[in-house]
C-alpha cells in the first residue's frame, strides 16, 4: 500500500514536471537562434562602445594636457618670447624650451611620440627656429616645411586635430599613420608660433587589440571621415557583414566594426551544441526533484504507520514529529494526544498504587523512628555520665576518666555542627582520644607541644584524629618503645603544615608510592579498602587517610591535603598542608 501510494505521487509529479519542462524547451527552441544572435551582437556592441569610451577619455585627457601645457601653465607665453639670437639669454631660453618640451613628452611617453615648437619672427625677416627635446633625433632628409601642419601654420589656419598623416620628423616617430595635435598663435609682438604634438599610433592598436580578430575588423575615422586606424589583416569585407558604429562624444571620432555573419553563427552553433546536455541535465534534475517531493509526501505517512505499530507493541513513548502543518501533521498530533492520554491514565493508576504503598511504609518508619529515639545522643551522654558517677562512688578513677573522655569524644563528633574549627579545638579532641587510648597503650610516648602557637589557624573538623587513629591501628603492633609526635610548621604567608610522626612499623617504599599516587587521584565512588603489598605487609592506605585528604581538597582545593613519607626513625610521617585563612561555609560537610 505504501509503495503504491509512493508510485502514484512520483508518477504524478514527474508527469507534471516533464510537461512543463518540454513545453518551455519547445518555445525556447523556436526563438533560440534569434535570441542568441541578438545577444551576441549586443555583447560585441557593448565591447566596442566600452573600448571607444575608454579611448575617448584617453584622447580627452591628452587634449586637456596639451591645452594646460600651452595655454594655462604660462609655457605658451614664454615660448612666444624666446630669444633667438646667439646671446647667453638665447642659449638659456633654448635650454629651457628643450627641457620643458622634453619633460612634457616623457610624462606621456606611451601616448606621444614627439613634441616640438616652431617660432617665426616677422620683424627679423621671418626667421624660423624649431625647438624640440634634445633626446629627439631629426631625420636629416625630412623638411618640416613640406608637412601638413606647417602648411596650416603658414596659411594662418588654427586646426587642433590634423588629418591622418604618415609624415614624420624624428627617428622616434614610429607610427606609420598618426594624427598631429597643434596649437597656434599669430601676431604676438610680431611673432607667430605653433606647438605640435604627434600621437603614438600604437595607442589605437592597443585599445582594439583584444577585439580585433580575423572575423572582426575595427576602423576608426576622424570627424571628416578620414581613416585614422584599421585592424584589417586577412579580413575580407563582404556585403553580408554586420556593421556596428560607435561615436566618441568628446573627440568626435567614430569607431566602425565589420563583423562576419559567420562569426555570429559559429558562436550560436557552439552554444547550441551544449543544448542536448542542458536538456539531459534538466531531465535529470526533474527526476531528482520529483523523487524528493514524492519522498517528502510519503515519508511522514510511513513514519506514522511505524509509530502506530510501536504503540501496538506497548511503546507509549513513541511520538510523531509535529513540525508538519498539513493534514499529515494533524493526524500525527492526534496520535500524540492519544498516547499522552493513555500515558496519563496509566500514571494516575500507578500514583494511586504508590500512595498506598507509601502509607504502609510511613507506618513502618514511625515504628522504627520510635525505636531509634531510644538510643539518641543525649541518652548516650546520660548513660556515660551515670557510669562516671558510679565509678567515682566506687573509687574506680580509670573508669571515670574513660567514660568522661568517651562522652567528650562523641559530643565533639556529633553535637558540634561546624565543618571548620580552630587547630586548638581539634587538638583538644585528639587529646581526648589519646586519653582513651592511654588506658590501653600506657607506654606510648605522646608529644603534642609542637602545635602551640598555631591554635588560631583553621582546620577541617575530624582531620587529626583519623590520622592519629591510623597510627594506633597499624604502627604500634610490636613490643618495643613507641612514640607519637604531633607538631606544626609555617609554610609561608598563606599556609601551614601539621606533621604526625611515629616510629612504628612503617611501610615499604612501594606501598608509600602507591598510597601517594592514590592521594593524587580524583575521588571515586567506591569504598577504599585496605590492601596488601607484594611482600604481604599491610598497607596503611585505608578509608581514614584518603577520606581526610579528600575532605580537605573539597573544602580548600589544591594543593592542600595529605602527603605521606617515611620518618627518620623508620616509621611514618604524615604531612597535612592547610591554609592559614579558612572559609565561612560552615555547612559544607554536614
Amino acid at each position: 500500500m505504501d509503495r503504491k501510494f509512493f508510485t502514484k505521487i512520483f508518477v504524478s509529479v514527474s508527469l507534471v514536471s516533464f510537461i512543463g519542462v518540454f513545453s518551455v524547451a519547445y518555445v525556447y527552441q523556436r526563438y533560440f537562434k534569434e535570441v542568441l544572435t541578438n545577444n551576441e551582437i549586443y555583447r560585441v556592441q557593448r565591447s566596442i562602445d566600452q573600448t571607444a569610451l575608454n579611448l575617448d577619455n584617453q584622447l580627452y585627457r591628452i587634449v586637456n594636457n596639451v591645452h594646460y601645457f600651452f595655454e594655462y601653465s604660462g609655457n605658451g607665453n614664454r615660448l612666444m618670447k624666446l630669444a633667438e639670437d646667439g646671446t647667453a639669454q638665447g642659449s638659456e631660453d633654448r635650454e629651457w624650451a628643450e627641457n620643458a618640451l622634453g619633460a612634457f613628452r616623457l610624462q606621456y611617453s606611451s601616448e606621444l611620440e614627439s613634441a616640438f615648437f616652431l617660432l617665426r619672427d616677422r620683424a627679423n625677416g621671418g626667421k624660423e627656429t624649431l625647438y624640440y627635446d634634445s633626446e629627439l633625433d631629426p631625420v636629416p632628409e625630412m623638411n618640416y616645411r613640406s608637412q601638413s601642419w606647417y602648411r596650416d601654420f603658414v596659411s594662418g589656419r588654427s586646426r587642433f586635430w590634423s588629418e591622418p598623416t604618415e609624415e614624420l620628423l624624428f627617428f622616434q616617430d614610429r607610427s606609420l599613420k598618426t594624427i598631429y595635435l597643434s596649437m597656434s598663435r599669430y601676431g604676438v609682438q610680431g611673432r607667430d608660433g605653433i606647438l605640435v604634438v604627434r600621437l603614438n599610433g600604437k595607442m589605437f592598436s592597443d585599445a582594439f587589440r583584444l577585439l580585433a580578430t580575423e572575423d572582426l575588423n575595427i576602423e576608426m575615422l576622424d570627424a571628416s571621415g578620414h581613416l585614422v586606424y584599421t585592424s584589417a589583416g586577412s579580413f575580407t569585407p563582404s556585403d553580408d557583414d554586420l556593421v556596428m558604429e560607435s561615436t566618441m562624444s568628446k573627440s568626435a571620432f567614430q569607431v566602425r566594426a565589420h563583423i562576419k555573419r559567420t562569426f555570429i553563427d559559429d558562436a550560436v552553433r557552439k552554444i547550441q551544441s551544449v543544448q542536448p546536455y542542458i536538456v539531459f541535465l534538466i531531465v535529470l534534475m526533474t527526476l531528482l526533484i520529483s523523487l524528493i517531493l514524492s519522498l517528502s509526501l510519503s515519508r511522514p505517512i510511513k513514519k506514522l504507520l511505524r509509530l502506530m505499530k510501536r504503540a501496538e507493541l506497548g511503546d507509549l513513548e513513541a511520538r510523531f514529529n509535529g513540525r508538519f502543518a498539513d493534514e499529515v501533521g494533524i493526524l500525527g498530533n492526534g496520535f500524540n494526544r492519544m498516547l499522552e492520554n493513555m500515558t496519563a491514565s496509566i500514571e494516575r493508576a500507578h500514583d494511586a498504587e504508590v500512595k498506598k504503598f507509601g502509607a504502609e511504609m510511613k507506618q513502618k518508619d514511625a515504628t522504627l523512628l520510635a525505636m531509634q529515639s531510644q538510643i539518641n545522643p543525649h541518652f548516650l551522654y546520660n548513660t556515660l555520665e551515670v557510669i562516671n558517677c558510679q565509678a567515682i562512688l566506687h573509687e574506680v578513677p580509670s573508669v571515670s576518666r574513660m567514660s568522661k573522655a568517651l562522652a567528650d569524644f562523641f559530643r565533639y563528633s556529633i553535637d558540634n555542627p561546624k565543618a571548620e574549627v580552630g587547630l586548638s579545638v581539634e587538638a583538644a579532641h585528639v587529646g581526648t582520644y589519646l586519653d582513651i587510648q592511654g588506658e590501653r597503650y600506657p607506654d606510648i610516648e605522646i608529644d603534642m607541644d609542637g602545635v602551640d602557637g598555631f591554635g588560631h589557624y583553621p582546620i577541617v573538623k575530624l582531620t587529626l584524629q583519623p590520622v592519629v587513629e591510623n597510627a594506633f591501628k597499624y604502627a604500634f603492633t610490636g613490643e618495643r618503645d613507641y612514640y607519637l609526635r604531633i607538631y606544626a610548621e609555617d609554610e609561608g604567608d598563606s599556609a601551614y603544615s601539621i606533621f604526625v610522626e611515629d616510629n612504628g612499623e612503617g611501610m615499604s617504599e612501594e606501598a608509600l608510592d602507591r598510597l601517594n599516587r592514590r592521594l593524587l587521584e580524583p575521588p571515586d565512588d567506591g569504598a577504599v579498602e585496605e590492601r596488601k603489598d607484594a611482600e604481604g605487609e599491610r598497607a596503611r592506605e585505608g578509608i581514614g587517610l584518603l577520606n581526610v585528604h579528600r575532605r580537605i581538597r573539597l573544602r580548600y582545593g589544591e594543593p592542600y591535603g595529605l602527603e605521606v613519607s617515611e620518618s627518620m626513625s623508620g616509621g611514618l610521617l604524615v604531612r597535612i598542608l592547610l591554609p592559614k585563612r579558612g572559609t565561612r561555609d560552615e555547612n559544607l560537610d554536614r
